[in-house]
């Protein structure tokens, strides 16, 4: 049980991935207060803040994967064109494909 509570501790301030719980957590608070306010004020839910430590990690790591992706996606595609930087455009370029397998 302490180790457990350790763990959680050590999670809580910061995922191992390198994204902080708390920027994860902000996230989230700033897209669930987006969907209260299209969903009108009689549909308002409130964001839990008591996420589990666990969860939050998985989620950091999540992002973390998802960002290295298409990093290295984008920097292939400019490599490719023999362009020195990364620029938005390739970064739209891949975002379709990134998306969907993703969600797969």
């Amino acid at each position: 049980w302490e180790s457990r509570q350790r763990r959680s501790r050590k999670m809580s301030s910061e995922a191992s991935s390198g994204f902080p719980i708390e920027l994860i957590l902000a996230v989230f608070r700033e897209t669930w207060d987006t969907d209260d306010k299209k969903a009108g004020a009689f549909d308002a839910r409130e964001f839990d803040p008591s996420a589990k430590p666990e969860a939050l990690q998985a989620c950091a790591e999540l992002v973390e994967a998802f960002v290295r992706e298409a990093t290295a996606r984008a920097c292939a595609l400019a490599k490719l064109e023999d362009e020195r930087a990364v620029d938005g455009s390739h970064l739209e370029r891949i975002l379709p494909q990134l998306l969907l397998d993703f969600a797969g």
